[in-house]
């Protein structure tokens, strides 16, 4: 009866080797009962084998034995060999987005990004059974597909009181991202969302932005369709930190500036103001202008006067655009699809819309040469800057006036680069024997508009790009100047009611009795050679 039993032990020991790693796929990991299984079946098979020997051996000696074995090697080496390919080619995989929208494709920003990033991502989403997860699924699978220590879990509330505890959740559908030994809340379930989130998770510095006020200038807590309210919450997605400043109350620019922004004054800047505001570029400091059109040249004098010390030149004028027409606008809004090689728009392939601008144009200075300005991006061939702004707002049609107006390409965004030396130790000079790399470089950058991103603009087209890839150039995160994320717009087919009626004979008529009239036919031929 014994010997009975120990010949079925060859069944046996597969059927524990089986449960073993059955049980290790289901748990993740080889627990005590995984353990125990794997320990038996190797034991058991060892005993068989032993006990057996010789007849083991004197059935293999066998040639029908031997002709059956070497087939199942065969069979086991070819089925290895798609193993391995299987397993080679599902973890190297390779997927194309064949769509218009490329809606299952992650932006420029986000794929660098990713490449920067250094260990694990955990991402943590919690939804109740009811609700709908297949959008986040595939958004989070596009971002492991790129990054592949990217792990994702969604999770249960009702299920999982304790997780939630622990995560501090307070809602469904929050979901948390968790890198560098940090966790913050996404505040939109997008890639903007996430590649925002995971910018916060990846820096460890936060700089500061401040916006100058007191002369008119728009407001980052205003609300309405002139304010900065909405690029205020888009430039603190990006982690800065964003301030209004009132120069006459302070005695320098803060130390902790990373960019001061002069957005839309229309009176003039006092002579102490400008005098804080080149003591601040003259320390290696940052500086972002937007300057509307103004009734009068002297309007502004003062700061434009500033501006061309450094190679900017404001024009006293309005840009007129005629293609604007055709896009559903007034000749005041001037497209700007054309860029100069430069560090802001590189790769940029937006257009840009602004409201109501004037020329910004660079010339040579004379006094500095450590200035070097640039012309950033242009207007269309059929533009140009109109000279007479009294004639223009009085209502009367706008001419090009050859020799008085600026025939386009009208310059409308230009920046300037100052070489700043350190000073030498104790002498309030600078000095010149240092390296290139003891020195900082300043930044001048204009823009002949301020409306391109108040809060009824800054969503057109490529307008919020343009300007935070400045902010973040001139804050020296140049990797982060990229296109950013945008929200995939659903894509519908519409029909008439005869087209519709077309598709469906076509697809549900035609092509099925296309196929049976050729099986007939073949079937026919057959018969009739049989």
């Amino acid at each position: 009866m014994l010997k009975k039993i120990e010949r079925y032990l060859y069944i046996v020991s597969p059927l524990l080797l089986l449960a073993s790693l059955l049980i290790f796929y289901l748990t993740g990991k080889f627990e005590v009962l995984s353990i125990v299984t794997l320990v038996a079946g190797v034991g058991i098979g060892i005993l068989f084998f032993v006990r057996f020997y010789d007849e083991i051996v004197g059935k293999i000696t066998k040639r029908k034995v031997r002709y059956g074995l070497n087939s199942t090697i065969i069979s086991i080496v070819v089925l290895a060999l798609v193993v391995i390919v299987y397993l080679v080619l599902f973890a190297h995989n390779k997927k194309f987005d064949l769509t218009e929208s490329k809606r299952f494709s992650l932006s420029k920003q986000t794929e660098e990004l990713l490449e920067r990033l250094s260990g694990p991502v955990r991402v943590y989403a919690f939804f109740s059974k009811n609700q709908e997860t297949s959008g986040v699924r595939e958004l989070l699978e596009q971002y492991r597909y790129i990054y592949r220590d990217f792990e994702y879990e969604i999770i249960d509330p009702d299920l999982n009181p304790g997780r939630v505890q622990e995560m501090g959740v307070t809602a469904y559908g929050e979901v948390i991202i968790e890198y560098g030994g940090k966790k913050e809340k996404i505040k939109s379930q997008s890639e903007e969302g996430i590649t925002n989130t995971l910018i916060k998770l990846s820096q460890t510095e936060k700089k500061k932005l401040y916006f100058v006020s007191g002369h008119g200038e728009r407001s980052i807590n205003d609300y309405q369709n002139t304010g900065y309210d909405r690029i205020r919450v888009s430039i603190q997605d990006e982690n800065f930190e964003v301030e209004e400043i009132l120069l006459l109350r302070e005695e320098a620019v803060p130390e902790d500036c990373a960019v001061l922004i002069t957005a839309g004054p229309t009176k003039d800047y006092d002579p102490y103001e400008l005098s804080l505001i080149e003591r601040y570029i003259l320390e290696g400091g940052r500086y972002f202008v937007l300057l509307d059109p103004t009734e009068s040249g002297a309007q502004l004098a003062g700061l434009t006067a500033f501006l061309e010390r450094y190679g900017i030149v404001a024009g006293d004028d309005v840009i007129i655009d005629p293609l604007s027409r055709v896009l559903s606008g007034d000749y005041f809004m001037p497209v700007v699809n054309e860029y100069t090689y430069n560090p802001i728009t590189r790769d940029f392939g937006f257009t840009t819309f602004l409201r109501l601008a004037r020329s910004i144009d660079v010339r040579d200075t004379d006094t500095n040469d450590n200035t070097f300005p640039r012309v950033v991006a242009t207007t269309g061939e059929s533009s140009w800057a109109e000279t007479d702004k009294a004639e223009l707002f009085s209502g009367k049609k706008a001419r090009f006036d050859r020799g008085i107006d600026v025939e386009g390409p009208v310059p409308v965004m230009a920046y300037s680069s100052i070489g700043v030396q350190k000073e030498a130790p104790g002498s309030g000079e600078p000095d010149a024997e240092r390296s290139t790399e003891d020195n900082k470089e300043a930044y001048i950058f204009v823009v002949g508009d301020s409306d391109f991103i108040s809060n009824s603009m800054y969503q057109t087209q490529g307008n919020k790009d343009l300007f935070l890839n400045a902010v973040n150039f001139l804050a020296d995160r140049g990797d982060l100047v990229s296109i950013r994320p945008k929200d995939q717009e659903s894509v519908y087919l519409t029909m008439t009611a005869r087209q519709g009626r077309l598709a469906f004979f076509i697809s549900m008529v035609a092509v099925p009795l296309f196929v049976i009239v050729i099986g007939l036919y073949i079937n026919i031929q057959r018969r009739v050679r049989s």
